[in-house]
């Protein structure tokens, strides 16, 4: 009775050294790829907010005082700056990445929403586009959405986080 018990803990034992060899061998072959994956889908973002902006230098460090909803800053040789921002609505079901365009002049140049998961639409591909040619401002101005209120005050809050992060590497914000 005692080896059977013994014999059960190593089959276990190997079993378990087994299935997480395998696992670690899967993870050393898909991280650069979902890396590579994610890594395009930030270009095709900054893409599409600031398409004239030609390349973009990521900021590395980030302002202590960087308000927590952004999570990257590029810059492009013309002074644009693309923001990359993660909000949370009262009721929302995950993160809303969002990607911020913002010319040299201040204004916002493009908008897009690289994950939205709420039940409701409040027209993703439409409604951000008021926020386009909006500057820090006026941008307090654009109704929020009937329907998904929360989801369009986060993203309006977002936008918010985007100016004063810009403003802080620019050397307007307290430091």
């Amino acid at each position: 009775m005692k080896n059977e018990k013994l014999k059960s803990i190593i089959v276990l034992t190997v079993i378990c050294l087994v299935v997480a060899a395998l696992l670690a061998l899967t993870n050393s072959v898909t991280a650069p790829i979902i890396s590579t994956a994610r890594a395009e889908k930030v270009e095709r973002s900054l893409k599409t907010v600031l398409p004239d902006a030609g390349d973009f230098e990521e900021i590395e460090a980030l302002p202590e005082n960087a308000p927590a909803t952004v999570s990257a800053v590029y810059r492009a040789a013309d002074g644009s700056y693309a923001v990359v921002l993660a909000a949370r609505s009262a009721y929302s079901s995950g993160d809303m990445g969002i990607t911020l365009g913002v010319g040299p002049d201040k204004q916002i140049k493009g908008i897009t929403l690289t994950s939205y998961q709420e039940s409701k639409d409040f027209g993703r591909d439409t409604y951000p586009q008021n926020y386009v040619g909006r500057t820090a401002s006026d941008y307090a101005g654009v109704d929020s959405f009937a329907g998904v209120t929360y989801s369009s005050k986060a993203l309006k809050a977002a936008i918010g986080d985007a100016f004063a992060v810009i403003e802080i590497l620019e050397g307007g914000g307290a430091q």
